[in-house]
């Protein structure tokens, strides 16, 4: 079973909203800035995001660890 590019993007942005808030809480206890933290959190989202969607891509090409519809176990 595969999946749409709109789907990969739906799933990197909702686990990126995930880790944004992660890293912005992290980010903010140790500088104690929360403007800093924002934009510190911000710029590795994106980053990430992009990473993660081409990621996701990527593995959807490799045939390991697949199992056809008729064999699922």
């Amino acid at each position: 079973m595969g999946s749409t590019y709109k789907r990969s993007l739906i799933k990197g942005i909702v686990w990126e909203a995930i880790s944004f808030v992660i890293t912005m809480i992290v980010v903010f206890f140790y500088y104690g800035d929360l403007e800093s933290s924002i934009k510190f959190s911000l710029i590795l989202t994106v980053i990430k995001a992009f990473i993660f969607f081409f990621h996701e891509r990527l593995w959807k090409k490799i045939r390991w660890g697949k199992i056809s519809e008729g064999r699922k176990k």
